[in-house]
């Protein structure tokens, strides 16, 4: 089992023996459908997209791989139709093709996705979803296709389902965030539906998917009373997955919960570390705690302060840190100013900055040069948001490029407009990896041309 940087419970071998027989389809049924020498570029458009209603599917799969390729934003809403399409294979591929059209670097994507699901046979919406922030240009997906891959959930074949809800919580969760998500409950709804499926792959899916837009209804602030009676709901039911035959599926359910800061998960949690005191699920139980940032966790989390695990002591200060309680914060201090581990002093400078004091700022941003610490400052950064943005220009400069390029990649994150320009002088940097994640941060931020990538 692998844990994504924030926190969240990836899929194991099972989903991707799970989506290897659509993606094996699907590849055979382009590969029929588009011949060698034909390229995006050297197909008219209009073409492309008569394809798209043809009658044969091994047509219709091969406009969409046409249209993945050329990256043609302009055309997502004429695929939308086939998000319910007859065909489980066209309706895969089209899930894959609107996914596709709206990441700011797919090879990226996939590299990234793999060096945390492990196994082959994983599908881009899996690899989108535990890459985490950024995965996504600044672009936000259309209705048309949102809607689609809200039906899609429903779809009888249980990959195209699968992927939908990654591909919901890739894409959905800007949305949320700007206040534009169309109908909301009825997305959640239709995760629900998933959730309550007997199979654990296909709960763990829908749990993952539901932690991540949950927490986008947190990040944007009190939600109406429908949506807050449903997020209740949800919450509740993933509570219930911590009681799971299935490990995959309570750590999913432990990660979720976390992510979505789910405050009435709290004592369970506690209760469940307190239960296995050691192993992967009172790690991933701790980790939840520490994310959700309860006062009444408290006492628990200055306990483990004590702890002779240092990645035990790391998550208490993160949580303390996250309470915003400046007595706990005090006490806590205490012990991890005097603490060795470098992990537990690099969470104590993000605890201090969560509440408001930048003061450790460089030894925060250091992190990205050594490798057992990068993840947690990027995670650390991104949580920070906005004001973390405005500590670091000072750094783009450093003499290491692991900290340039850190900086780079998270500026796309919780950079604004004023960004730009920092981001125009990294992408001229000398060093192809810091050059490389500036113009993934400018994708991130400036929205691209609808007629971008437009075949003639």
């Amino acid at each position: 089992m692998t844990t994504a940087g924030d926190g969240v419970s990836t899929c194991p071998q099972r989903c991707a023996n799970l989506a290897r027989a659509l993606v094996t389809a699907a590849l055979v049924a382009a590969a029929l459908a588009a011949p060698a020498p034909a390229r995006a570029q050297d197909v008219p458009f209009e073409r492309v997209l008569a394809g798209l209603k043809s009658p044969d599917p091994t047509a219709r799969i091969g406009s969409l791989v046409l249209l993945r390729q050329a990256g043609y934003l302009e055309a997502a809403p004429a695929i939308a139709p086939l998000l319910a399409d007859a065909d489980p294979i066209v309706q895969g591929a089209a899930v894959e093709t609107v996914l596709a059209l709206y990441l700011v670097d797919v090879p990226h994507t996939a590299e990234m996705g793999r060096r945390i699901v492990k196994q082959q046979g994983a599908t881009l919406p899996l690899f989108a979803f535990v890459q985490g922030p950024g995965a996504t240009i600044a672009n936000a997906a259309s209705p048309e296709i949102i809607r689609g891959l809200v039906a899609a959930t429903g779809s009888s074949t249980p990959t195209v389902r699968f992927d939908a809800a990654y591909t919901l919580a890739v894409l959905g969760k800007p949305l949320i965030l700007r206040g534009q998500f169309p109908d909301a409950t009825r997305m959640i709804d239709a995760l629900i539906a998933i959730l309550r499926e007997s199979n654990p792959v296909m709960k763990e899916a829908a749990t993952n998917a539901l932690g991540r837009l949950l927490a986008a209804v947190n990040q944007a602030g009190e939600p109406d009373a429908d949506l807050a009676s449903i997020h209740t709901q949800a919450g509740d039911l993933i509570v219930g997955g911590l009681n799971e035959a299935d490990v995959n599926l309570r750590l999913a359910s432990m990660g979720a919960l976390g992510e979505m800061r789910y405050e009435r998960a709290v004592q369970s949690l506690i209760d469940l570390f307190n239960y296995h005191k050691k192993g992967p699920e009172a790690m991933a139980s701790l980790d939840a705690v520490a994310k959700i940032g309860h006062p009444g966790s408290i006492p628990f989390l200055l306990v483990q302060l004590g702890s002779s695990d240092a990645q035990v002591r790391r998550m208490a200060v993160e949580g303390i840190g996250r309470t915003g309680d400046a007595a706990a914060m005090a006490q806590m201090q205490v012990k991890a100013e005097r603490d060795q581990s470098a992990y537990v002093g690099h969470a104590l400078a993000f605890a201090k900055a969560r509440t408001g004091n930048f003061s450790e700022m460089t030894k925060l941003v250091l992190g990205f040069k050594y490798s057992s610490l990068a993840a947690d400052t990027f995670s650390y950064l991104v949580e920070l948001g906005p004001a973390a943005a405005l500590e670091l220009a000072s750094f783009s400069t450093n003499a290491d490029q692991r900290v340039r390029a850190g900086v780079a990649e998270v500026l796309g994150i919780v950079g604004n407009q004023t960004s730009l320009v920092l981001l125009d002088v990294l992408m001229r940097d000398k060093s192809r990896p810091v050059a490389e994640a500036a113009s993934r941060s400018q994708k991130r931020l400036v929205p691209r041309a609808s007629a971008a990538g437009r075949m003639p």
